[in-house]
Parts: structure tokens; sequence; C-alpha cells
């Protein structure tokens, strides 16, 4: 595994996407990383690749990415090999530090005397980070499938049932009772959610009566679209994609004008103040190939859109991937970390025309890199189960056995939670552990006496102490 990076600047061209290419043994060329330059100031790439055939020689080069010619000059290469055992500890140590928190129970009775040998049991309630799930409504009154989530995940995302073409078929036509009842579900049983989506600037996911609308009546419509929707939910949902996939595609934007997407993120902000507002957009950290989604492009855009007023708080990654390259991934969400915005991976599969295992091996390499990524929020699986199957990948069967991928989900989802841990108190009356972000519930027992608390661990370098009176 390695990691790629330098310094790239441009002659006789005021700017142009250039991307660093990998030739191992002139058999074919791959993208590892990508950087918009300039010709008046340098610009940073920095990108990966894992190495996983037999090559004698590997060439690395840089080139415009719509391949005219230009001199391109570049600064300070730095080209660091990994093996996997470093990789793995190196996403292990970052978990240690920013998922976890060292906690030490301290045991007095009422006089302050500490308490040597107490039995101190601790369990974990709650987890801090959100990992979930989409959902479609197939889990409507299917009580199996709603116990299978919700004892699993702890957020959820509607597949389609919030998007324009569900809730207004037809001009003025409102139906919310399906998100209504979904929204009951998750309410009822705690779970975060987040609203996907306002608009989507796909032609092919627009609703048909929209499409022939004159710019005028288009305009009414969305103002009374992002109202109808926002007020209604207001304060329900966490988050809300406003504009979907705005680099690939330009719908609105093309009938509205180019200041289309801020009046849509001005307006959803005056509706529901409460929400945080995201772009969200695919082939940003899945490939470099796709130039209308480079890391520079979503940078680029997203800064546009906050300089011109929009409060847009929320980078969200959709995460569809193939092959997945764990160095690029993480070169992608370094530079994204830099906005100092919260990440989130909004959509994760891998593509279905992988068998079972490959999925789940390469799932599983993409849920530890996005966990391990201290700017990394939440993760949410496009996993919607339907009877004929999911989007890309299915967790379970029809049937709620599980999948190879679903075990992977199940492994990690235990690895990353403290579970309960118990021991005595030392000649301190003091009981030390590293636990998981999240809720807990602390049982002390001392003689004939019991105690029972809760406490939480929230992010922190230092250790947190909770004294228990018993």
């Amino acid at each position: 595994m390695y990691t790629f990076s330098g310094w790239v600047k441009l002659e006789g061209s005021p700017s142009a996407l250039i991307t660093a290419r990998l030739a191992p043994d002139n058999s074919g060329t791959r993208c590892i990383g990508t950087v918009l330059a300039r010709s008046d100031c340098w610009a940073f790439l920095k990108g990966g690749f894992v190495l996983d055939w037999p090559t004698q020689t590997s060439v690395i080069f840089f080139q415009n990415a719509d391949r005219t010619p230009m001199k391109i000059t570049t600064a300070s290469a730095s080209l660091q090999p990994f093996t996997t055992e470093q990789w793995s500890m190196h996403q292990k140590d970052t978990i240690r530090k920013r998922r976890k928190r060292m906690a030490t129970i301290h045991v007095a009775d009422p006089h302050g005397t500490r308490v040597v040998g107490a039995s101190v049991s601790v369990q974990q309630t709650s987890k801090d980070f959100p990992l979930g799930s989409a959902i479609a409504s197939t889990i409507l009154g299917n009580d199996a499938y709603q116990k299978w989530f919700v004892d699993r995940f702890n957020a959820a995302v509607f597949e389609d049932e919030l998007k324009w073409y569900s809730t207004e078929p037809a001009s003025g036509l409102l139906r919310f009772d399906v998100p209504d009842q979904m929204l009951a579900f998750v309410r009822s049983h705690r779970v975060m959610v987040r609203g996907h989506n306002i608009f989507w600037e796909n032609q092919d996911a627009t609703p048909r009566w929209v499409k022939g609308l004159s710019p005028d009546d288009l305009r009414s419509a969305v103002n009374t679209r992002i109202q109808s929707l926002m007020t209604r939910y207001r304060g329900e949902f966490a988050h809300w994609d406003v504009n979907n996939e705005m680099l690939h595609f330009n719908f609105y934007e093309q009938r509205l004008g180019a200041n289309a997407t801020m009046e849509f993120f001005s307006v959803a902000q005056d509706a529901d103040p409460l929400a945080t507002l995201f772009m969200n957009e695919y082939n940003v950290v899945e490939t470099c190939d796709d130039a209308s989604s480079t890391v520079d492009a979503y940078v680029a855009r997203l800064k546009d859109l906050r300089a011109g007023g929009a409060v847009l708080e929320g980078i969200g990654l959709e995460g569809h991937f193939s092959k997945p390259n764990i160095p690029y991934m993480r070169a992608v969400l370094d530079k994204l970390a830099t906005l100092n915005l919260p990440i989130w991976f909004t959509e994760i599969d891998i593509n279905n025309k992988f068998d079972a295992q490959t999925q789940a091996v390469y799932l599983e390499q993409v849920l530890r890199e996005a966990y391990a990524h201290p700017a990394v929020s939440g993760v949410m699986l496009w996993t919607a189960l339907h009877e004929g199957g999911c989007y890309q990948m299915c967790l379970t069967d029809w049937n709620l056995k599980n999948l190879p991928v679903g075990d992977v989900v199940d492994r990690l989802l235990q690895e990353w939670q403290t579970g309960q841990v118990a021991g005595p108190t030392d000649a301190h009356g003091a009981y030390s552990f590293s636990g998981y972000l999240g809720e807990y519930v602390v049982t002390v027992n001392a003689g004939n006496s019991s105690k029972q608390s809760t406490f939480s661990l929230s992010p922190g370098d230092e250790t947190r102490h909770i004294t228990v009176q018993i």
C-alpha cells in the first residue's frame, strides 16, 4: 500500500485538472490522484494506490486530464510504502485515540472513604458513532425486519420515500403517508435519521410533471417543494441532502440559473435551521477517474456555495464502490478534512459485479478505513431490503439470513462496542477501562450495598472520572 503526494504547477495554461497515473510494466495505467493545478501558485496533489500484482518496474507520471499537451512542473514528491499490517496498526491506533476514551470509576462511601475491592460492572447502552442503513417502505408492518434493524443500527435514511417523485407524483398531489410511518418507526426506537433528498439534479430522477414547467412555474414549484417538505418535518431530520449530485447533473441550475442551489440552501436553512445541510456526491472517494467529481471540484463547489451565503455544514460522500483503493480513499478524506466540516459516508455499498465473498472483503476494507478516519462523523449503508434484492448489496436475504457482507457488518458492530467490562476496585478504590464513546450504566456492589449510575464517554483526550457513592 502506497501513499503518494507532491506539489504541481503549470506553465502556459492558467489552470487544468492534472492526474497522477501509475503505469506498471507499461501495461495500462491507473489514476492514483488528481489536483486542480494552476500557473500562478503551487497546488497539492495527494493520492495513493495498492500494488497487488507482480511487477518489476512501475512508473508514476503526470498528465492533463483531457490529455492535451502542457508543461507540468512537480516538486517535493513523496512515495511512502506500507504493509497491510502497518496500515491496520495505524487504523487501530486512530480508533483508540478518536473513537475510545479511558475512564476511571471511583467508589467511595458517604464519608468519602475509598472502597477497596468493590465489584464494578460497566455496560455500554448506546454508541456515539452513527452507523446505519437505508430503509424502505418494506420495513413497515414487518416486525422481524424492524427488530433486526434496531438490534444493529442507530441511524437510518429513507431510500426513495422522501424524494420529490415519491412525495408529489403529480402537481399538487402530496403523499407523505409512507414517510410519516417510517419516521414514526425510527422515532419510536430513538434512531437518528437523515433527510434524503430535497432536490436531485439528475433529470432522470426529476418528477415527470416538473420537466415541462416554465422557469417561473418551476421556481414556484421548487419553493413549494421545500416549504411543504421542511415545514412538515421541521426538527425531525438531523441532516438534509439539499441538491443531490450537482457535480454531475444540472437540471435545476440549467433552468433557474447558476444561483439556484444557493437559493435552495437559503430557503432550506430558513425552513429548518437546526438541520445540518449537506452536499452529497458520488465518485469523489470511490475513484479518481471521474473528472466531474474530483476532490478539488467538490471543495471548490462547496467553498463557492459558502462564499455566496449558503449555510452548508456537511460533506456527503455516497461511497458506491467497485474495487476500493484504500490509500486513495484516505488521501481524499485527509484533503476534505481541512475544511473542518463533518464528513459522512451516506450510501456505502459494493458493486454486485463481484461475488458475495469479494463484496464482503471490499466492504470490510471500506468500513475500517471510514471508521478509523478522525474526520468521518457517520456511516450509512445503502442496503434497504426488498424482496427482489437491494440496489447493489444486501446484508441479508429476504428471510433475514445473513449474507457474507452481513457477517462483516455484524462482526464490526461487535468489535466497535465496549460490551460489558467488570472487575474489582484497586487499592485506591478505582476501576479503570478503555471504552468506545457512548452512553454507559455502571453497577457497583460492596458488601450488602448496591448502586447503579449512568455516565457518558464523549470525545476527549483526558481520562473521564466518574465517582459512585455507595
